[in-house]
């Protein structure tokens, strides 16, 4: 099985590098990216309003990690910020005893007292020495933490308005996916009272399967108008009763007669007794 999966991944590689370069490859990535906004395009604004507030839920994780952050810097500032007053309320007293300890060695002759003890004055020097030494060693230190707690102050500050705009802007995009799924439901609301309905819902389907039925019934109906003069016959006309005779009549009767003129009388006609 990992055989198989070895030689397809290799086969696709060579496809993938054989393409590259090629118009085939082009065509292949702009039908794909067809493809991808019209799966977007059909996506209903409801799964969308769904998809935008699981978004929305997912903030929450990402304010818990700011949170966390949060919370540890300023535990670390609190920390270092006792640690700094510590060290510099040490380094302060250090630093008394330090001048207290060179005034003594100034004024003394040939021996220097520090407290309870009394030493010589080289003795004196070499210990004041090495307290200046441990004093500037330490105020090194005590300046490192001062910065490095600057930088902690800075970073919390900061969370602490990051947290702070995470949560107004969570806050404004559910006021905003609320007013949007408010908005959707008014407008579902105006298809369903319009005779025209853009969505698909069961009820949009419905009233253009309504429509779509009228559309037949009044095709029916002009259908049976047009019926009967189409199919029924044109009435005949009344039965002929001349014979062909008659019908021959014009052409076969005799020539009529002159008509005599008035007047004039046959000379032929015998003379009366």
């Amino acid at each position: 099985m990992l055989k198989k999966m070895v030689v397809l991944g290799v086969i696709g590689f060579v496809a993938v590098v054989a393409l590259r370069g090629t118009k085939v490859l082009s065509y292949i990535r702009s039908e794909w990216n067809s493809v991808s906004e019209r799966a977007e395009n059909n996506i209903p604004p409801e799964r969308e309003i769904a998809r935008i507030r699981n978004e929305i839920k997912l903030l929450d994780k990402d304010i818990l990690t700011v949170i966390n952050e949060l919370a540890r810097h300023r535990v670390a500032v609190t920390d270092l910020q006792t640690q700094t007053e510590e060290l510099a309320a040490k380094q302060s007293k250090d630093k008394e005893l330090l001048t207290a300890r060179a005034d003594a060695i100034k004024k003394a002759e040939g021996h220097v007292t520090f407290g309870n003890r009394t030493l010589s004055l080289a003795d004196a020097k070499a210990e004041l020495e090495a307290g200046v030494k441990r004093y500037t060693a330490t105020q090194k230190s005590l300046e490192g933490m001062q910065a490095l707690l600057a930088n902690r102050i800075k970073v919390r500050d900061a969370l602490e308005k990051q947290l702070e705009t995470m949560k107004a802007q969570k806050a404004e995009l559910t006021a905003a996916v609320d007013t949007m799924e408010a908005e959707l439901a008014a407008l579902k609301l105006q298809q369903m009272e319009s005779k025209y309905q853009t969505d698909d819902t069961r009820l949009a389907k419905i009233k253009e399967d309504l429509r779509k039925l009228k559309t037949k019934v009044d095709v029916e109906r002009e259908k049976l108008k047009l019926m009967p003069a189409a199919l029924e016959a044109s009435p005949t006309p009344a039965a002929d009763t001349k014979s062909v005779d008659d019908i021959m009549a014009p052409l076969t009767a005799p020539p009529a007669k002159p008509a005599k003129p008035e007047g004039k009388t046959d000379a032929k006609l015998p003379v009366a007794d």
